[in-house]
């Protein structure tokens, strides 16, 4: 874990409170059902699993990507990956690890593309984060029923959080989207990212104090 904030700098406790996760209990794949019916060829089940997840991974691609568009085609050959593959999925991942873990390379190649990295847009990787229900730590830097000034000053912090995130190394940014926006284990995380359990401990240690360094003197 990253050292605590030095004193004298009071960080908005709503943006670090993910610095000391929670432990998360093991459960079963929620997906199984639709994973085996959709690996029996059943297109309704592949639609469904599209329906559950394409939101989640759009959100995912479009902060890696910093790109609408990119995002989008990034997502549609994400489900045509699994499409092909879905035969290969055994089930030693949850399905949404594996998923996120195609998508991942996905946007590494497009990031590493030539052509793509021409035309691509300078946005910032904030869009529609409001509505961004999955993304904890930006969700609770708001009110329940925040008033003008809060409402501003809410918008204010997670354009700030936003900004920072932009300025991380890709790899920095990866694992603080995996386990803090999607909520994925380290184990989880290091399986989609195709690295060792430590390796994920100690980036997200890194990604945390960076993170924090980029927000250092945003607030008195």
């Amino acid at each position: 874990m990253g050292a605590p904030p030095s004193p004298g700098f009071a960080y908005p406790l709503a943006v670090l409170s993910w610095v000391r996760p929670a432990p998360r209990a093991a459960v079963d794949d929620p997906d199984r059902v639709e994973v085996t019916a959709a690996r029996a060829g059943d297109e309704a089940a592949f639609e469904r699993l599209v329906a559950r997840h394409e939101g989640t991974l759009y959100r995912l691609a479009r902060r890696l990507l910093g790109d609408e568009e990119e995002a989008l085609d990034a997502v549609q050959e994400t489900f045509l990956r699994i499409y092909r593959g879905l035969g290969a999925f055994r089930g030693e991942a949850r399905f949404r690890t594996w998923a996120t873990g195609i998508a991942i390379h996905v946007c590494r190649n497009r990031l590493a593309s030539a052509s793509a990295r021409a035309a691509r847009r300078s946005v910032p990787l904030a869009g529609g984060e409001e509505e961004d229900p999955s993304s904890r730590f930006e969700r609770e830097l708001v009110d329940p029923a925040p008033g003008p000034e809060a409402a501003a000053r809410g918008s204010e912090l997670r354009r700030a959080v936003s900004r920072a995130l932009a300025k991380l190394t890709p790899e920095h940014r990866e694992v603080l989207l995996l386990c803090e926006m999607q909520g994925l284990s380290y184990e989880e995380a290091a399986a989609a990212l195709g690295c060792r359990l430590g390796t994920v401990r100690s980036r997200l240690a890194r990604a945390r104090r960076a993170l924090r360094q980029h927000l250092e003197g945003i607030w008195p």
